[in-house]
């Protein structure tokens, strides 16, 4: 099909591509030894004023690039404009990402959308990502083992505080899957780390004994939508 219908660059359009070599090189990785230890969050250097006032409850959580310029464009095609194909090139992205950390994992799943979101959406882009980054580094999925058990407001446009709130108990796990594990989930994008973090709590009270979180990108102001 790419060969009869070859694709365009997501980022700038260029035919053949879903993301050119030159726009994967303006893709800016996160400097992890620069970054806060605990989520990710880059130009920090220290353990961010967020995870000092309140600390998730995932036990790391690493990002590959800063979410601007050409890594958005292609996070926003894949979301919201039915780009599926375009999963395969940006989980490359997280394959390398998750091959540079020393994690042991038992188990892959990505965070859940609500069955409404998931009607109109028609996908969920996570779960795409994830289900690709388990195969290709043999290491089981399931993406029935965290629902969404209450609808939330969209995240966008919410403060690092009202994202905490929005979130909070709108999540659980099923303990026969996680029980005992050490789970790493997997999402598009962290802002304030708020959604990972409520995950995160409700795997751990479902029995999961490490939950680890990995994202394509990070936004660098922790209030910034």
């Amino acid at each position: 099909m790419d060969w009869l219908y070859p694709p365009s660059c997501a980022a700038c359009g260029k035919k053949g591509e879903r993301l050119c070599t030159s726009c994967q090189q303006q893709i800016i990785p996160i400097d992890h030894q620069q970054a806060c230890p605990l989520c990710d969050l880059p130009a920090v250097g220290h353990l961010c004023p967020d995870c000092q006032s309140q600390k998730p409850s995932f036990d790391l959580l690493r990002s590959y690039g800063v979410y601007e310029g050409a890594l958005r464009q292609s996070i926003h095609e894949l979301k919201y404009e039915n780009d599926l194909a375009l999963a395969d090139t940006l989980c490359h992205l997280l394959i390398s990402l998750y091959k540079q950390q020393n994690w042991t994992i038992d188990l892959i799943c990505p965070v859940p959308l609500s069955p409404q979101r998931l009607r109109e959406r028609g996908y969920n882009q996570s779960a795409l990502l994830a289900q690709l980054l388990a195969w290709a580094v043999s290491t089981p999925f399931n993406n029935k083992a965290l629902i969404r058990i209450r609808e939330t407001r969209s995240q966008v446009g919410l403060n690092a505080e009202q994202r905490r709130i929005n979130v909070k108990n709108a999540f659980a796990a099923r303990s026969k899957i996680v029980q005992h594990k050490a789970i790493l989930l997997v999402d598009d994008i962290a802002t304030t780390s708020a959604t990972l973090s409520a995950c995160a709590e409700a795997l751990k009270a479902a029995g999961a004994e490490k939950v680890y979180a990995l994202t394509l990108a990070r936004t660098v102001h922790l209030d910034s939508s």
